[in-house]
């Protein structure tokens, strides 16, 4: 996510392959703005760089409404070790500044097994970020003075983070994310970022 040539959201990055063996790390899903399931990865990589599992169903939707723009995407790759689909819907707003979303965790099958979630916003290191008294808001400046309010109905926890720029330079940064159980057959995380 950018906003007057300021990315806020990001993933960790990458590092240029003249520099030696790109860490394993920065493909986990972990390492990107998204949903995961039991702090596994959606895709999974063997060695020699192909795939052992991959999701079978991607699906994306874009529609122009009268007050906003909606995105939509779907995907199974957590359909054969979790038994759950993954969808991502926003709704971006042609009046104000910002994006409501939200996360759904979809179960294919009736299991018992525990689904722990974690959705996470890496920023990037021109953001300075606050979490509020309630945890459940997280204020963000950038360097350009914009400041921003990310709100969630669930608690909200700051974590480290990385980003690397320009291939080779690392530098510290922050995520927000939201986490929780999955126990219902259908489970959706709602949050919104908007411009203060």
């Amino acid at each position: 996510m950018s906003y007057d040539n300021e990315k806020i959201f990001t993933n960790c990055g990458s590092i240029e392959k003249r520099i030696g063996k790109k860490p394993e790390f920065l493909r986990f899903s972990a390492a990107h703005t998204t949903l995961i399931l039991n702090n596994t990865n959606i895709s999974e990589l063997v060695e020699k760089k192909s795939y052992k599992r991959i999701p079978q169903l991607i699906k994306y939707n874009y529609e122009e409404l009268d007050d906003a723009f909606l995105y939509e995407s779907i995907h199974d790759g957590y359909s054969k070790n979790f038994k759950s689909i993954i969808k991502r819907r926003m709704l971006i707003s042609k009046k104000n500044i910002g994006i409501n979303g939200e996360d759904t965790i979809i179960s294919t099958k009736l299991s018992s097994r525990k689904k722990i979630y974690n959705i996470r916003f890496h920023l990037t290191p021109n953001c300075s970020c606050l979490i509020t008294n309630n945890e459940k808001n997280v204020l963000i400046k950038t360097n350009l003075n914009n400041s921003w309010i990310f709100k969630s109905e669930n608690k909200l926890t700051l974590e480290d983070s990385i980003y690397i720029n320009d291939g080779k330079r690392i530098s510290k940064t922050k995520q927000i994310v939201i986490s929780g159980v999955a126990s219902s057959p259908k489970k959706t995380e709602t949050w919104s970022i908007y411009k203060t």
